[in-house]
C-alpha cells in the first residue's frame, strides 16, 4: 500500500503539467494570430497604390481622325448584260456554256434567220425595182428639160417630170432603209457578245423556240466590280471621289479596300439616303456576295483617345484620369468617332492635350486610387 500513493501522485502532476503546457500553448497562438489580426487591420487602414507600366498610359493628344459610317451592299459588275431573242425564232444552236470565258463579238447562239433572209431578199429586189424607177424618172426629166429649152414642149411638163422624180428618189431611199432593216435582222440573228466577260447564265438550249425579247444568255464582265451602298443624308457631306472603304466580302477572310467611283446627286426618295458606288479591286469579289464595312467621309481634329479607353458601365462615359498621383473618374463627352490607321478613336470634352489617362490595359481602377508612374 505504501507503493501506491507515489505513483498515484507522480500520475496526476503528469496530467497537470500537460494541461497547464497546452493551455500555455494555446494562449500563445491565440496571441499570435490577435496580433496577426491588428497588423492586417491597420494594412487595410494603409491607401492601395498600383504600380502602372508604361502601357498603361496614354498621353490625350490633339489628332484628326478620319470618321467612317457603317455600310452594306451586294457587289455587282459595271458591265452584265442579259443577251435576248430579236424575233420569234428557235434556237439553231449555242456556242457556250455557264462560267465559259467569251470575247467581244464573238458568236454566242444563232437563231433560225430563214424568215429574215427572206425579207433581206425581197427588201432587194424592192429597192432595185425602186432603183430603175428613179433611173426612168431622171431620163424623163433631163429629157423634158432639153425639150423645155428648145421649145417644144411647155414648162408645166418639166414640173410634173420634177414631182416624179422626186418621187421615185424618195421610194428608192425608203426602199434602202428597209434593205438596211432586213439586212440588221438578220445579223441580229446571231447573238454576238458586246463585250468580254463571263457567261453566268444560259436560259435556252438549242432547238427551243423563243418569243421575242425572251431571255437567252447571261455576261458579266467580272474584271470592273462594285458596291452600291446607301449612306445618311447627314454623313454625306463630307463625301468626295476617291475616298476609301474597308469592306468584308463573304469569300475573304480579310478585308478588302474599295474607292468611291460615283456619287449620285440625287436623294432616294424612300430612304431619305444618298447612293454610293464603290470600286472593288479586279479578282477581289464575287458577283453577287454580300459586303458589309465601314466607308471614310471625312476627317474631324480634336482631343482625341483610343475608343476603348472611354468606359459606359456608368449612366454618363468617362475616362479614368491621373491627376496627382491618384486616378480621377472625369465625366467626358463623345463628339465623333473614326478610325486612326487601324485602331478607333473618339473625339472627346472636356479633356485638354496632354491630359495622362488609363489605357484599356489597365483595367477598371476605383476613383481615386494612388498610383505609381513608371
Amino acid at each position: 500500500m505504501r507503493m501506491k500513493f507515489p505513483l498515484k501522485w507522480a500520475v496526476l502532476l503528469l496530467v497537470v503539467i500537460g494541461l497547464a503546457w497546452g493551455i500555455t500553448r494555446a494562449l500563445k497562438a491565440r496571441s499570435t494570430q490577435q496580433q496577426a489580426a491588428t497588423v492586417a487591420a491597420q494594412a487595410l487602414k494603409l491607401p492601395i497604390t498600383y504600380a502602372l507600366q508604361a502601357q498603361d498610359l496614354i498621353t490625350v493628344e490633339s489628332r484628326a481622325i478620319s470618321q467612317v459610317e457603317p455600310v452594306s451592299g451586294t457587289v455587282r459588275a459595271i458591265n452584265a448584260v442579259t443577251m435576248r431573242a430579236t424575233s420569234a425564232a428557235v434556237v439553231t444552236r449555242i456556242d457556250v456554256s455557264e462560267g465559259a470565258n467569251v470575247k467581244a463579238g464573238q458568236v454566242l447562239a444563232q437563231l433560225d434567220d430563214g424568215d429574215a433572209r427572206e425579207r433581206l431578199n425581197q427588201a432587194q429586189q424592192q429597192s432595185n425595182a425602186a432603183k430603175s424607177q428613179l433611173e426612168l424618172a431622171k431620163r424623163q426629166r433631163d429629157n423634158n428639160r432639153a425639150l423645155v429649152e428648145k421649145g417644144f414642149i411647155s414648162s408645166t411638163a418639166l414640173v410634173s417630170s420634177d414631182s416624179n422624180y422626186a418621187t421615185a428618189q424618195a421610194n428608192h431611199e425608203a426602199a434602202l432603209a428597209a434593205q438596211a432593216i432586213a439586212k440588221r435582222s438578220l445579223l441580229d440573228a446571231a447573238l454576238r457578245a458586246p463585250f468580254s466577260g463571263v457567261v453566268t447564265q444560259r436560259h435556252v438550249k438549242a432547238g427551243e423556240r423563243v418569243a421575242v425579247n425572251a431571255p437567252i444568255i447571261e455576261i458579266v464582265d467580272a474584271t470592273q466590280l462594285e458596291v452600291e451602298v446607301l449612306l445618311p443624308i447627314a454623313a454625306s457631306g463630307g463625301l468626295r471621289i476617291g475616298q476609301s472603304a474597308s469592306l468584308t466580302l463573304e469569300s475573304k477572310a480579310q478585308p478588302v479596300t474599295a474607292k468611291v467611283v460615283r456619287i449620285n446627286p440625287s436623294v432616294d426618295t424612300g430612304s431619305r439616303s444618298v447612293r454610293v458606288y464603290l470600286s472593288l479591286p479586279t479578282g477581289s469579289a464575287r458577283v453577287g456576295e454580300f459586303a458589309t464595312g465601314e466607308l471614310m467621309v471625312g476627317e474631324i481634329e480634336g482631343a482625341a483617345v483610343p475608343l476603348d479607353s472611354v468606359r459606359t458601365d456608368q449612366p454618363s462615359p468617362y475616362v479614368q484620369v491621373i491627376r496627382d498621383g491618384k486616378v480621377v473618374h472625369t465625366t467626358v463627352q463623345i463628339l465623333a468617332t473614326g478610325r486612326l490607321g487601324d485602331a478607333r478613336f473618339a473625339l472627346v470634352e472636356p479633356l485638354p492635350a496632354g491630359t495622362t489617362i488609363l489605357s484599356p490595359s489597365a483595367g477598371l481602377i476605383a476613383n481615386g486610387t494612388a498610383v505609381k508612374q513608371p
